[in-house]
């Protein structure tokens, strides 16, 4: 029986060797960034450049601009509609103090009432999501 030959020496590095270098220009205000960042993390400039640049996945590039615009003229819309189904909901409660409201009515403007409030709710969650997307 033969015994495993053990190897001795430093354990293999977990990543190729790096061998390209390359320079970066920063202004004064980002470099001192890049240094408070150092300093929070305990990270070399290099572990910090890599990480947010690979660990992140791959880049998407986003006109942010116009995505808050879009967003925004939406954001607005739905405004309107809310504008206009509360004052279908003012009408619909005078209808209904004099007793002219069909229940069909009543219940189709509920209806609409809570899916308006479900969008809303789902626009703000996007909202929140893209500006940590953004902050990032």
């Amino acid at each position: 029986m033969t015994d495993p030959i053990k190897i001795r020496g430093r354990p293999a590095k977990e990543y190729a060797k790096r061998l390209r270098v390359v320079t970066v220009k920063l202004t004064e205000s980002e470099l001192e960034e890049l240094n408070l960042m150092k300093t929070q993390t305990g990270m070399n400039r290099m572990q910090l450049i890599r990480k947010k640049i690979f660990a992140s996945g791959p880049v998407t590039m986003v006109n942010v601009k116009e995505v808050l615009g879009e967003l925004s003229r939406q954001g607005a819309e739905l405004g309107r509609i809310g504008n206009n189904l509360n004052q279908l909901a003012r009408h619909a409660n005078v209808l209904a103090k004099q007793g002219k409201l069909h229940p069909h009515i009543a219940e189709e403007l509920k209806r609409l009432l809570e899916e308006h409030a479900a969008i809303q709710k789902q626009l703000d969650i996007t909202w929140r999501h893209l500006l940590r997307a953004i902050k990032k």
